[in-house]
């Protein structure tokens, strides 16, 4: 997630960034002191997410989430009052967090933003050549895709039927790592929202039971990590 800060207190933005510095999904694309220049970085970046603090020079952080109403941003407001939590959950924002902040408040945010962000995704889709048409497909509906052996193709296994496409694991890797899927072993990429349980397979190997399918995903040692960090 691409993540613009904005707070008047030189030391609350140091103490954020280092906690959102240890996260490996977050990129943090700009920082303010000011609302109106958190406005203008939000709209020159348009970041995933936007940590505002409510009380600053200029905007407040409630302008500026209010100008960003028809904005694909998700916000989180920093304060160090109660009083303008009906106003925030009223704007919609994912969270509220009262100063001082603390690595585990943050942590709990970000769950939050994770699962807002995730559920956002669900309606997307992704265009597939097949057989020389293209197909869109929903990616929340995709459970897991395989690379096939001795070609080069890929089966993408979804909740409606499998498909051979031409492509790479890598390639859909790319477009799909932000959307909950994670490589699982050499030969697979997993959805990690599709994930029922793990069911251990020896040398800290699992073997994934799918919502949707009968087919059971390796999930060899060298990937197992990444995996569970995305189904929690």
């Amino acid at each position: 997630m691409r993540i613009v800060i904005a707070d008047d207190n030189k030391l609350e933005i140091q103490i954020l960034k280092r906690i959102l510095k240890n996260e490996s999904d977050i990129s943090i694309v700009g920082e303010a002191s000011d609302g109106n220049n958190a406005l203008q970085l939000i709209l020159k970046f348009n970041p995933d997410a936007a940590f505002l603090d409510i009380s600053m020079p200029g905007l407040t952080g409630i302008d500026v989430a209010q100008e960003l109403k028809k904005r694909n941003v998700a916000v989180v407001f920093i304060t160090a009052h109660h009083d303008y939590a009906l106003d925030a959950f009223e704007l919609g924002s994912v969270d509220y967090i009262l100063k001082p902040i603390t690595p585990e408040r943050v942590t709990k945010t970000l769950g939050r933003l994770r699962r807002y962000k995730r559920a956002q995704y669900i309606e997307e889709k992704i265009n597939l050549n097949i057989k020389g048409k293209i197909v869109p497909v929903n990616i929340n509906k995709i459970i897991f895709i395989e690379k096939l052996p001795g070609i080069k193709q890929i089966k993408i296994t979804t909740d409606e039927d499998s498909l051979i496409v031409n492509g790479t694991l890598a390639g859909f890797m790319e477009k799909l790592e932000h959307y909950g899927f994670a490589r699982s072993h050499k030969s697979f990429i997993i959805n990690t929202n599709k994930i029922e349980h793990l069911l251990p397979w020896g040398d800290k190997s699992y073997l994934a039971k799918m919502a949707g399918s009968s087919q059971e995903v390796l999930v060899s040692r060298k990937y197992a990590s990444r995996v569970k960090e995305l189904m929690s």
